[in-house]
């Protein structure tokens, strides 16, 4: 089979983008937000803050500290190592469900639906706190942080169909930029607080998981005052979509992949790719507590509060980047910057030096930046009219699945290295330098092809 691209022309595409910017930029100069929409805004900032405060506490990294600091010992080593596999690759293995989150919304009201799941995301955070020290606590601790992640992707479903009702598509961006701001700055705080309480042992960390329940659960009561504009219009036409509404299906999935190769091959790319960059965040983990010996404190900077704090810097310049390209040749770039990253954690630790493991996390910050931009945009420009949320349920199962997997994959192969000789571990960091320049390699060849077309 030819794996020539079948994509829209280069003009083409970047015609109707670049029309769809200036139609962007002309209602932003023009058209503030309205009264409603700020007031709609400002009911929702506090609640979004609040459950900042405790998804911090279950993002992947933190939690994946937490679980190697708080239960080595007390269970076995490979045991525990694959804890920090599973709770490093839950945000993204959650990914898996979104759209059996999607049907459950389906006609059903927003606010009283998101006010339950949010509230049973501060609940599932507050397990961690009652979890004993001790194997038991290990089993306990790792399932309440996958439940909770669970949670929060259908809390992000929900939430994008509320954030379309309630605000003008002219002020959308503004307006849940903010929000992710302020969120971002919420769930770098938590994460920070992990990794002095774990460094200071001034209280048992546990007490974290209980005032961040404590946060959520405020939040989620806060959230009641909210509103969806216009609901009975979005419920009635769900209702009359009901019958002739096409669900996504493992059937349909491999049916998109079987008839469109160009999308096939991105997503073949993108996961090994992405797998590479999951891999990563687990193996440092590991490389960080048994190898170098950091602090939890520096440990969970590095990996969680550097980068959370870096990506809204540098948005800004990835999203001008995408404008204008099709996506294959945005990642064709964009995606040796995760390479860089990569090779700058790789030498920090080979080498033993922190300064350089810094630069490697602002490095990662940046080049995630770029990479959530692509994966949250990359599909429209593959999926017809119609399709998109399709072809975007294509790319979110794959991510789950790859999030269940890739970092057990990688804790494996640094504890294969460990067991061939002590110390050998570091050299699995390889792996995701690998899979991660492998993928920057498919992008780059995909480009090709479409230049060719």
């Amino acid at each position: 089979m030819s794996t020539r691209l079948a994509l829209p022309a280069p003009g083409a595409v970047r015609g109707v983008r670049a029309a769809i910017k200036l139609a962007r930029v002309s209602a932003g100069r023009t058209v503030k937000p309205s009264a409603l929409a700020e007031g709609m805004y400002r009911r929702e900032i506090l609640p979004w803050g609040l459950l900042g405060l405790a998804l911090g506490l279950v993002e992947g990294a933190t939690a994946a500290v937490l679980v190697k600091r708080h239960f080595a010992g007390v269970a076995p080593r490979f045991v525990v190592n694959l804890a920090v596999a599973l709770v490093s690759g839950a945000p993204a293995f959650s990914n898996v469900l979104s759209f059996v989150w999607a049907n459950v919304a389906h006609g059903r009201a927003r606010v009283r639906l998101m006010v339950a799941l949010q509230g049973t995301f501060a609940l599932f955070v507050g397990c961690v706190a009652f979890a004993s020290h001790a194997a038991a606590g290990l089993v306990i601790t790792v399932l309440s942080i996958v439940a909770a992640r669970v949670l929060w992707g259908g809390i992000l479903t929900v939430r994008a169909a509320v954030w379309t009702a309630n605000y003008p598509r002219n002020v959308l961006a503004r307006i849940t930029g903010r929000i992710a701001i302020v969120n971002a700055i919420a769930v770098a705080t938590s994460a920070a607080l992990v990794g002095w309480v774990l460094e200071a042992q001034a209280i048992d960390a546990r007490w974290l998981y209980g005032a961040g329940a404590a946060a959520g659960l405020t939040g989620a009561w806060l959230y009641r005052s909210m509103r969806v504009r216009r609901e009975f219009r979005l419920l009635a036409a769900e209702a009359a979509s009901g019958a002739r509404s096409d669900p996504f299906s493992l059937r349909m999935l491999m049916e998109i992949l079987r008839e469109d190769p160009s999308y096939r091959e991105y997503m073949l790319w993108m996961g090994i790719f992405g797998a590479g960059n999951l891999i990563l965040t687990a193996q440092l983990v590991l490389v960080f507590s048994e190898q170098l010996h950091l602090s939890s404190a520096t440990q969970i900077g590095l990996l969680a509060v550097v980068p959370l704090i870096t990506q809204p810097l540098f948005m800004p310049w990835w999203a001008r980047l995408f404008d204008g390209s099709h996506v294959v040749r945005y990642r064709s770039r964009q995606g040796w910057a995760i390479v860089l990253a990569t090779a700058a954690m790789c030498a920090g630790v080979f080498s033993g030096t922190l300064p350089l493991l810094w630069v490697g996390a602002v490095l990662l910050g940046a080049a995630q930046a770029g990479a959530n931009l692509g994966w949250n945009l990359g599909h429209n420009d593959f999926a017809s009219i119609g399709r998109a949320q399709h072809y975007m349920g294509v790319h979110v199962t794959l991510t789950g699945v790859r999030g269940g997997l890739a970092p057990p994959i990688g804790v494996l192969a640094y504890m294969a290295l460990e067991g061939w000789h002590r110390g050998a571990g570091e050299f699995a960091l390889l792996l995701p330098l690998a899979m991660t320049a492998a993928g920057a390699l498919g992008f780059k060849r995909m480009q090709g092809a479409l230049a060719d077309a």
